[in-house]
């Protein structure tokens, strides 16, 4: 136990270092812009004349070097993030808005996918060479190679309302395309209506990030039980006279499920990254899409901070991936 302990340290203070340099490099690309920092940070739009001094003020550029980051750091802690340029409301509070909705998609799609990739992994890996496996690998294959933008494109263009799909079948399902929910319901409210409209529109969204990354888990499962399927002690299970299914579950899923946690936790990049697309792609307005708007309106106050967000998201995911793989692999805990 003392050695575990000592592993999950070690990992909790280099996570610690790489999200204080993820927080500094955030600082340093926007002090190593050319010219004046406070001019470079204000849109060149007659509307906001007059933020280049709040800028000055608010990222303490009038101060020397040491003071500025300092007043960056503090702001960082405390999150006070200063006021976003498009919508006039607290940095902090439009991050929290927007998350709550990345989090349902990203969420979703990822549960989907760990589930759906595994089932068709380990079938496929029982069933190799046969019909099933060669169908889901080369399914795989075609959907990891598309992009994932595209993806999104063609299931608006067969499932959106008006599609040409439905218009030759008038029986096929026709899906919302954009938003949280139905505009015509009012503010959000916990009640049927919301969440009946919020699951329809978060159909299509997640189908495409599911199908974006499906492909990832369920081929990299199906290669790690081959891999354990030919190690000795499944052979020697078989001597020993045990049914398929009981290999399957005491052996070879215990011993094929180490590498999957790692890769779902890197996954999670790719899962975020995505989103981006995607949220752009079907008008959900959650962090991705939020990003964008602020990169068009250069509105860095808010952009500043998506990117620290989602840089500490990625790095806890591993963080929480490698304590998992702790108590899964016993080759860790001797090393």
């Amino acid at each position: 136990m003392a050695r575990i302990l000592k592993v999950m340290v070690r990992k909790v203070i280099n996570a610690a270092i790489t999200i204080f340099g993820i927080i500094c490099l955030n600082y340093a690309l926007l002090r190593l812009m050319p010219g004046d920092p406070a001019l470079s940070l204000t849109p060149r739009d007659p509307k906001y004349q007059g933020l280049a001094e709040y800028n000055r003020e608010l990222f303490g550029f009038d101060k020397p070097p040491w003071e500025q980051f300092v007043i960056y750091l503090q702001r960082t802690v405390t999150l006070d993030w200063g006021i976003s340029y498009r919508l006039g409301l607290p940095v902090f509070d439009v991050l929290m808005r927007d998350l709550g909705w990345t989090l349902v998609l990203v969420g979703t799609s990822t549960v989907i996918t760990i589930v759906i990739g595994m089932l068709v992994g380990s079938i496929a890996a029982q069933k190799r060479g046969k019909p099933f496996d060669l169908v889901s690998t080369a399914t795989g294959i075609f959907l990891y190679g598309m992009p994932i933008f595209w993806l999104g494109f063609l299931l608006l263009a067969t499932f959106e309302k008006g599609s040409i799909v439905g218009h030759y079948f008038t029986w096929w399902p026709a899906l919302p395309s954009q938003g949280y929910y139905d505009d015509m319901l009012g503010q959000w409210a916990w009640d049927g209506a919301h969440l009946t409209s919020a699951a329809q529109h978060l159909i299509l969204p997640a189908l495409t990030l599911t199908l974006g990354t499906l492909a990832g888990i369920s081929l990299v499962m199906r290669s790690s039980l081959i891999d354990v399927m030919t190690e000795d002690f499944v052979t020697t299970a078989k001597a020993k006279g045990l049914s398929d299914r009981q290999i399957l579950r005491r052996h070879i899923l215990p011993n094929g499920l180490p590498p999957m946690v790692a890769l779902i936790a890197l996954d999670l990049a790719f899962v975020i990254g995505g989103a981006y697309q995607v949220e752009v792609v079907f008008n959900y307005y959650g962090i991705g899409w939020e990003t964008i708007q602020a990169i068009d309106n250069l509105d860095f106050p808010l952009l500043q901070f998506i990117i620290v967000v989602g840089g500490v998201a990625i790095v806890l995911a591993n963080l929480v991936s490698d304590f998992i793989l702790l108590l899964l692999d016993p080759r860790i805990k001797v090393s």
